[in-house]
């Protein structure tokens, strides 16, 4: 065997072991199946696991996939890799399940000698019609630059035609090892890349019969990100980090086509948004769900099996269904626009009602199916683990000016409360009518985030808190068209 294949081995086994020490003894057998693999001599590097995934990848489609990848598409939007631009995505600490990835052009002799394009060449455009190779610098868990890695995909061996030649399995291999991205589990989705500002470029089971396609969107990004988890997630920065963001313009009626996306935690995930609703859609909401509302239950895990949902809840909640309903609508395809998340992942919105006193004791939105045995319905509902809530947009429908708090107890990566109905300590979001927050059930790798603990505190005497919650699934679910 080749020094190459037995370094791409070493690799492999290293990934592995990675993976069997973070998520349990059950890829175990992968590790036998790589070894029988390799020394067989039936396999090429990195693993058994691989192409079992590249055959897949031919044959089967990815159901979140929200880009069609069977035909052409037009170029993403081109983000530079430049050090502002960095700043972006980065973190001081590494993220969990999250990586940005540069994809540079170049052009490489049949040596494999690396010959500049010339200063002269300044379009981004020009510069991919005259390339034939990619330099990928990645940066594992989005962290600083001291991380960062790079690998060279020569194209010159795939022969005249430029990047629209380079094999995406090829690349897809080098993020596989690389970044060490695991497959697809029983409990999570499959990996994916996104564009910069959030687009679906391809992900780990996609089928993909255009191969240039999909080289051609990624090297037009430059910067991209892959979500383990395969649904995108905004980076947070840092706290008090600003973004600003365009809406798909068909997503909104209102002249405001541009919002600026605030990070108030990174653990847990915690963004918010002003000015996201209207008050006259905030004032609609309230008004059509009011005949509506009645006092909310809540899904009772095994150990809380008889108890009443008044011991963690007391307010009233009413669900609406978008359809026929023209400003509902609008509002889901905003939601979706805004987290970049197909709408079809949405359940009915939750239009919620506290009055004075009224409360939610700290809760997860996620459904651990280790906490539901006994419940059937919920294990079928999420398969077991494998769909779950991601992501949950909050909407605040009026101001509150005592109490009526959403609470994050775990905040800064703090240990469980307690008590759950304590709302002393932790982040707290204080109502303001129009805004919306988005807070992560699940991390950027799909696994449940513990530290998503949330609640809603007592609302003041000669108070009333008006809100509503759109719960993100981190798969197409029945409840809403993506139409």
């Amino acid at each position: 065997m080749p020094p190459k294949a037995n370094t791409e081995t070493a690799q492999v086994v290293k990934v592995i072991k990675t993976t069997a020490k973070s998520r349990g003894s059950s890829m175990m057998l992968s590790v036998l199946m790589v070894l029988i693999a390799f020394l067989g001599g039936l396999f090429t590097p990195p693993s058994l696991h691989l192409a079992r995934e590249l055959k897949t990848s031919e044959s089967r489609p990815d159901e979140n996939s929200s880009a069609d990848l069977t035909t052409s598409a037009p170029a993403l939007p081109h983000i530079p890799c430049t050090t502002s631009n960095l700043e972006n995505y980065l973190h001081v600490s590494p993220v969990k399940g999250l990586h940005v990835v540069c994809v540079e052009t170049i052009y490489l002799d049949g040596h494999g000698i690396e010959h500049p394009l010339g200063s002269d060449i300044t379009s981004h455009e020009r510069r991919l019609e005259l390339s034939n190779s990619l330099r990928l610098t990645l940066y594992k868990g989005a962290h600083s630059r001291k991380l960062l890695r790079r690998v060279t995909i020569n194209g010159s061996k795939y022969g005249e035609g430029g990047i629209g030649n380079i094999d995406w399995n090829e690349l897809k291999i080098k993020l596989l090892l690389e970044l060490e991205l695991l497959p697809e589990q029983p409990t999570t989705q499959p990996w994916a890349v996104f564009s910069a500002l959030g687009e679906r470029i391809v992900g780990e089971n996609d089928r993909v019969s255009s191969n240039e396609d999909v080289i051609n969107k990624l090297a037009s990004s430059e910067m991209v990100v892959v979500a383990e988890g395969g649904n995108w997630i905004w980076p947070g920065v840092h706290e008090g980090f600003r973004r600003t963001v365009e809406l798909d313009p068909s997503a909104s009626s209102k002249s405001q086509k541009q919002v600026t996306i605030e990070t108030l935690s990174l653990r847990p995930l915690v963004v918010s948004v002003e000015g996201f609703l209207s008050d006259e859609e905030c004032d609609y909401i309230a008004e059509i769900a009011s005949p509506q509302v009645k006092y909310s239950s809540v899904s009772l895990k095994d150990a809380d099996k008889g108890k009443d949902s008044s011991e963690w809840r007391t307010s009233q909640s009413a669900f609406l269904s978008a359809r026929d309903d023209e400003v509902l609508t609008e509002i889901d395809h905003r939601v979706a626009s805004l987290t970049r998340i197909p709408r079809n992942h949405q359940e009915y919105v939750q239009v919620l009602r506290y009055g004075a006193g009224e409360k939610y004791d700290s809760h997860h939105d996620y459904f651990d199916p280790s906490a539901y045995r006994s419940d059937k319905s919920t294990l079928r509902l999420i398969e077991n683990g494998k769909k779950n809530r991601y992501a949950t947009v909050f909407w605040y429908l009026t101001d509150v000016h005592d109490g009526g708090e959403t609470i994050f107890p775990r905040y800064g990566g703090a240990p469980a409360p307690r008590s759950h109905k304590d709302c002393s300590i932790g982040l707290k979001v204080k109502p303001q009518k129009g805004k919306v927050v988005i807070f992560y059930s699940l991390d950027a790798s799909g696994e449940m985030d513990p530290f998503s603990l949330h609640g809603a505190c007592p609302v003041g005497e000669n108070n009333l808190k008006w809100a509503a919650n759109k719960w993100i699934w981190n798969a197409p679910m029945p409840y809403v068209s993506d139409e």
